[in-house]
Protein backbone atom coordinates (compact mmCIF):
# COMPACT_ATOMS: atom_id res chain seq x y z
CA UNK A 1 0.00 0.00 0.00
CA UNK A 2 2.68 2.61 0.73
CA UNK A 3 4.71 1.83 -2.34
CA UNK A 4 1.89 3.15 -4.16
CA UNK A 5 2.10 6.91 -2.35
CA UNK A 6 2.62 9.30 -4.76
CA UNK A 7 3.84 12.97 -3.97
CA UNK A 8 3.02 16.33 -4.55
CA UNK A 9 5.29 18.96 -4.02
CA UNK A 10 3.41 22.48 -3.60
CA UNK A 11 4.13 25.62 -1.55
CA UNK A 12 0.74 27.61 -2.51
CA UNK A 13 -2.62 26.89 -1.46
CA UNK A 14 -5.14 29.10 -0.79
CA UNK A 15 -8.18 27.60 1.43
CA UNK A 16 -10.31 30.78 0.09
CA UNK A 17 -10.27 29.72 -3.65
CA UNK A 18 -12.35 26.67 -2.29
CA UNK A 19 -15.86 27.33 -3.00
CA UNK A 20 -18.21 24.40 -3.88
CA UNK A 21 -17.67 20.62 -4.12
CA UNK A 22 -17.50 20.34 -7.74
CA UNK A 23 -14.39 23.09 -7.99
CA UNK A 24 -12.80 21.30 -5.12
CA UNK A 25 -13.07 17.90 -6.79
CA UNK A 26 -11.68 19.17 -10.28
CA UNK A 27 -8.70 20.63 -8.04
CA UNK A 28 -8.24 17.02 -6.24
CA UNK A 29 -8.00 15.68 -10.01
CA UNK A 30 -5.84 18.40 -11.15
CA UNK A 31 -3.43 18.06 -8.37
CA UNK A 32 -3.42 14.23 -9.00
CA UNK A 33 -4.77 13.37 -5.60
CA UNK A 34 -5.99 10.08 -6.83
CA UNK A 35 -5.24 6.42 -5.74
CA UNK A 36 -6.89 3.42 -7.48
CA UNK A 37 -8.61 5.78 -9.93
CA UNK A 38 -10.86 7.66 -7.15
CA UNK A 39 -10.39 10.44 -5.05
CA UNK A 40 -8.60 10.27 -1.70
CA UNK A 41 -11.05 10.76 1.12
CA UNK A 42 -13.77 12.02 -1.14
CA UNK A 43 -16.17 11.27 2.11
CA UNK A 44 -14.21 14.37 3.57
CA UNK A 45 -14.93 16.91 1.14
CA UNK A 46 -17.49 18.88 3.05
CA UNK A 47 -14.77 19.70 6.00
CA UNK A 48 -12.52 21.29 3.25
CA UNK A 49 -15.74 23.41 1.93
CA UNK A 50 -16.26 24.14 5.67
CA UNK A 51 -12.90 24.73 6.62
CA UNK A 52 -12.03 27.14 3.28
CA UNK A 53 -15.27 29.11 3.97
CA UNK A 54 -14.68 29.78 7.45
CA UNK A 55 -11.39 31.35 7.53
CA UNK A 56 -12.26 33.10 3.83
CA UNK A 57 -14.90 35.09 5.84
CA UNK A 58 -12.90 35.55 8.99
CA UNK A 59 -11.91 39.38 9.24
CA UNK A 60 -9.96 40.44 12.40
CA UNK A 61 -8.09 38.10 14.93
CA UNK A 62 -11.00 37.20 16.80
CA UNK A 63 -13.09 35.84 13.68
CA UNK A 64 -10.20 34.18 12.48
CA UNK A 65 -9.83 32.36 16.20
CA UNK A 66 -13.61 31.20 16.56
CA UNK A 67 -13.04 29.68 13.17
CA UNK A 68 -9.61 27.93 14.15
CA UNK A 69 -11.45 26.92 17.44
CA UNK A 70 -14.38 25.44 15.46
CA UNK A 71 -11.75 23.57 13.16
CA UNK A 72 -9.44 21.93 16.19
CA UNK A 73 -13.04 21.02 18.14
CA UNK A 74 -13.99 19.07 14.95
CA UNK A 75 -11.09 17.48 15.00
CA UNK A 76 -11.34 16.28 18.60
CA UNK A 77 -14.51 15.40 17.74
CA UNK A 78 -13.54 12.87 15.24
CA UNK A 79 -10.76 11.53 16.58
CA UNK A 80 -13.00 10.97 19.97
CA UNK A 81 -15.33 8.94 17.78
CA UNK A 82 -12.56 6.85 16.08
CA UNK A 83 -11.16 5.84 19.25
CA UNK A 84 -14.84 5.07 20.36
CA UNK A 85 -15.13 2.85 17.10
CA UNK A 86 -13.84 -0.18 18.44
CA UNK A 87 -11.99 -0.09 14.54
CA UNK A 88 -8.35 0.67 15.75
CA UNK A 89 -5.32 -1.78 16.17
CA UNK A 90 -4.06 -1.21 19.89
CA UNK A 91 -0.95 0.49 18.39
CA UNK A 92 -2.66 2.84 15.80
CA UNK A 93 -5.24 3.85 18.99
CA UNK A 94 -2.07 5.16 20.68
CA UNK A 95 -1.34 7.18 18.29
CA UNK A 96 -4.98 8.63 17.54
CA UNK A 97 -5.14 9.33 21.53
CA UNK A 98 -1.99 11.44 21.41
CA UNK A 99 -2.60 13.45 18.42
CA UNK A 100 -6.66 13.92 19.93
CA UNK A 101 -5.12 15.19 22.93
CA UNK A 102 -3.26 17.40 21.55
CA UNK A 103 -5.83 19.00 19.50
CA UNK A 104 -7.41 19.52 22.62
CA UNK A 105 -4.81 21.32 23.51
CA UNK A 106 -5.22 23.13 20.84
CA UNK A 107 -8.56 24.17 21.44
CA UNK A 108 -8.45 25.16 24.90
CA UNK A 109 -5.28 27.70 23.88
CA UNK A 110 -7.12 29.18 21.00
CA UNK A 111 -10.94 29.36 23.29
CA UNK A 112 -8.66 31.13 26.30
CA UNK A 113 -7.26 33.84 23.52
CA UNK A 114 -10.61 33.92 22.27
CA UNK A 115 -11.64 35.04 25.44
CA UNK A 116 -9.02 37.10 26.08
CA UNK A 117 -10.62 39.55 22.83
CA UNK A 118 -14.00 39.01 24.95
CA UNK A 119 -15.51 36.70 22.52
CA UNK A 120 -17.24 33.32 23.10
CA UNK A 121 -15.89 30.17 22.23
CA UNK A 122 -17.90 28.01 20.02
CA UNK A 123 -19.46 24.54 21.18
CA UNK A 124 -18.22 21.44 19.91
CA UNK A 125 -20.24 19.67 17.17
CA UNK A 126 -21.80 16.72 17.51
CA UNK A 127 -20.30 13.58 15.27
CA UNK A 128 -22.99 12.91 13.47
CA UNK A 129 -22.65 17.21 12.12
CA UNK A 130 -19.39 16.03 11.10
CA UNK A 131 -19.82 14.84 7.45
CA UNK A 132 -18.01 12.23 5.95
CA UNK A 133 -17.52 10.79 9.16
CA UNK A 134 -19.92 8.03 9.65
CA UNK A 135 -18.62 6.62 6.44
CA UNK A 136 -15.33 5.66 7.95
CA UNK A 137 -16.15 2.09 8.45
CA UNK A 138 -12.44 0.80 9.04
CA UNK A 139 -8.89 1.72 10.25
CA UNK A 140 -8.00 2.66 7.02
CA UNK A 141 -11.07 4.85 6.42
CA UNK A 142 -10.34 6.28 9.76
CA UNK A 143 -6.72 7.24 8.97
CA UNK A 144 -7.05 8.56 5.39
CA UNK A 145 -10.19 10.86 7.19
CA UNK A 146 -7.80 11.96 9.70
CA UNK A 147 -4.66 12.81 6.90
CA UNK A 148 -7.54 14.79 5.09
CA UNK A 149 -8.50 16.75 8.29
CA UNK A 150 -4.93 17.35 9.05
CA UNK A 151 -4.01 18.57 5.75
CA UNK A 152 -6.65 20.66 6.06
CA UNK A 153 -5.74 22.06 9.31
CA UNK A 154 -2.14 22.83 8.07
CA UNK A 155 -3.99 24.70 5.00
CA UNK A 156 -6.09 26.75 7.27
CA UNK A 157 -3.88 28.21 9.41
CA UNK A 158 -1.62 28.85 6.33
CA UNK A 159 -4.41 31.41 5.49
CA UNK A 160 -4.77 32.52 9.04
CA UNK A 161 -1.50 33.55 8.80
CA UNK A 162 -2.07 36.05 5.99
CA UNK A 163 -4.98 37.39 8.94
CA UNK A 164 -3.90 37.35 12.19
CA UNK A 165 -2.49 40.62 13.46
CA UNK A 166 -1.32 39.87 17.18
CA UNK A 167 2.54 38.23 17.06
CA UNK A 168 1.31 36.53 19.73
CA UNK A 169 -1.44 34.94 18.09
CA UNK A 170 0.80 34.45 15.08
CA UNK A 171 3.44 32.52 17.25
CA UNK A 172 0.46 30.25 18.84
CA UNK A 173 -0.76 29.72 14.99
CA UNK A 174 2.62 28.88 13.95
CA UNK A 175 3.42 26.52 16.67
CA UNK A 176 0.06 24.71 16.10
CA UNK A 177 0.58 24.88 12.16
CA UNK A 178 3.89 22.98 12.75
CA UNK A 179 1.70 20.44 15.06
CA UNK A 180 -0.33 19.63 12.45
CA UNK A 181 2.54 18.62 10.46
CA UNK A 182 3.47 16.39 13.18
CA UNK A 183 0.20 14.42 13.11
CA UNK A 184 0.28 14.27 9.51
CA UNK A 185 3.81 12.43 9.52
CA UNK A 186 2.41 10.17 12.36
CA UNK A 187 -0.88 9.31 10.47
CA UNK A 188 1.05 8.61 6.95
CA UNK A 189 3.21 6.17 8.66
CA UNK A 190 0.06 4.57 10.40
CA UNK A 191 -1.31 4.40 6.87
CA UNK A 192 2.08 2.25 5.81
CA UNK A 193 4.29 5.11 4.40
CA UNK A 194 7.73 5.00 4.11
CA UNK A 195 10.09 7.35 6.03
CA UNK A 196 10.15 9.86 2.98
CA UNK A 197 6.55 9.44 2.37
CA UNK A 198 5.83 10.39 5.81
CA UNK A 199 7.82 13.50 5.33
CA UNK A 200 7.30 14.23 1.63
CA UNK A 201 8.51 17.67 1.08
CA UNK A 202 10.07 20.63 3.28
CA UNK A 203 7.41 23.26 3.13
CA UNK A 204 3.86 21.56 4.35
CA UNK A 205 0.94 23.17 2.41
CA UNK A 206 -1.46 20.60 3.28
CA UNK A 207 -1.82 18.55 0.24
CA UNK A 208 -0.69 15.39 -0.56
CA UNK A 209 -1.47 11.77 -1.28
CA UNK A 210 -2.02 9.05 1.36
CA UNK A 211 -0.69 5.32 0.81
Amino acid sequence: MGEDLLTIVDGECDTAAVSDYEATRREAVQRGIISGGAIVAASTIPILIWVGKAFAQSDGDGAVLESAVGLEQTAVVAYDTAIGSGLLEASVAVVVRLVRDQEQEHADALSRALEDLGGTPPGPPAAADVEGLAAARSQEDILRFAVELENMAVMAYVDAHMKLQSPELLKTGTQIMANEGQHLVLLRQALGATPAQSVPSAFEAGIDLVP
